[in-house]
């Protein structure tokens, strides 16, 4: 049966096709050659195939054993890797952090924490996964990351939300655009310009999608807070304005592509400030919009039921920590960790 495959036949197969022979391959692995011929027959039997051509002077590589060697090495490697990481995260030495993250928070958040972070842990790993807001909630839920970084997008049951930031949304636009005269846009003029849009799947997208309504009649009271609204008379007040769907002239689930439509004219666009200040070239302008004024909130995500390497806490406790300290173009409200 294939499961009676073993880390045992793997090694003696690797050995044998990179050695050339069993004389060579059984001395590297400290084994006899009989017990060495005997453990690739084994093998050969339970995957129904010859893995190896053998003549008298020399060992080969059958049609078969070269498809899979590359398979073999690489799930050796992912072996050893997982037993490396697991000895250093025993030792607290090092270890291994996967993190997803939103773009904008990738490239202009983390690197400077992880300078800091691999001063302090040499021996530690990173690997860094871009995805928008949707995928990092699945990353996390499905425990393929050990945290997320972005947009407070859904609730799931078994996902902790930590805030790190909120920034304002704005209109990112050319900038011989129109709007880019005025200090604050509206969002009631927006449906006047061709639009292109993120997908309902990002954190912006969702975030338009909840603002507007699935019929594109919400509406935003006029009132700043309720002492304002007690002192104005009912038949005074200003009326409540339905803000109209926005129709994408074209839908995309990358910012970067969403800038360059942008950018060669086809429509504008809407935009957290920091992801907008990211993508932003001589050739486009950030415009905060206003009634109402509209927040993104990024923070990090992580899965209730998982505990945290230690490593990971190290990494994830330097971001809370350090993240309000790094200078940026874009203005952000960031939260205290707790």
């Amino acid at each position: 049966m294939l499961s009676s495959v073993s880390l045992r036949h793997l090694r003696a197969f690797i050995a044998v096709a990179e050695c050339g022979s069993f004389t060579r391959a059984a001395n590297m692995l400290g084994l006899t050659p009989p017990t060495l011929t005997a453990t690739i027959r084994q093998f050969e039997d339970i995957v129904g195939m010859p893995l190896f051509d053998r003549t008298t002077r020399q060992v080969a590589l059958s049609a078969g054993g070269a498809r899979f060697l590359p398979v073999a090495r690489r799930l050796m490697a992912d072996f050893e890797i997982a037993l490396e990481d697991l000895d250093a995260q025993s030792k607290g030495l090092g270890g291994k952090v996967v993190v997803a993250a939103a773009p904008s928070v990738l490239t202009r958040i983390l690197p400077q924490i992880i300078v800091a972070f691999h001063a302090a842990h040499p021996d530690a790993s990173l690997r860094l996964d871009e995805m928008n807001a949707g995928e990092v909630h699945d990353a996390v839920a499905k425990g393929e990351v050990d945290f997320g970084i972005a947009g407070d997008w859904r609730t799931l049951p078994e996902i902790h939300f930590q805030p790190l930031f909120s920034d304002t949304m704005g209109v990112v636009c050319r900038r011989d655009h129109p709007l880019t005269a005025r200090d604050q846009v509206s969002w009631y003029e927006l449906a006047e310009y061709p639009f292109v849009g993120l997908g309902p799947e990002s954190g912006t997208g969702a975030i338009l999608a909840q603002l507007i309504g699935q019929e594109g009649r919400a509406r935003v009271l006029p009132f700043a807070n309720q002492a304002d609204q007690a002192a104005t008379k009912i038949d005074d007040a200003p009326k409540p304005r339905p803000i109209r769907a926005m129709r994408p002239v074209v839908e995309t689930s990358n910012t970067v592509t969403l800038c360059a439509m942008v950018a060669a004219g086809i429509g504008i666009t809407i935009l957290p400030e920091l992801a907008a200040r990211v993508e932003a070239s001589r050739d486009l302008a950030f415009v905060p919009l206003k009634d109402p004024v509209r927040e993104r909130h990024i923070g990090v995500i992580s899965r209730k039921s998982r505990s945290l390497s230690p490593i990971a806490v190290i990494f994830r406790d330097l971001v809370l920590e350090h993240a309000p300290s790094i200078p940026l173009a874009a203005q952000l409200r960031w939260h205290a960790s707790s």
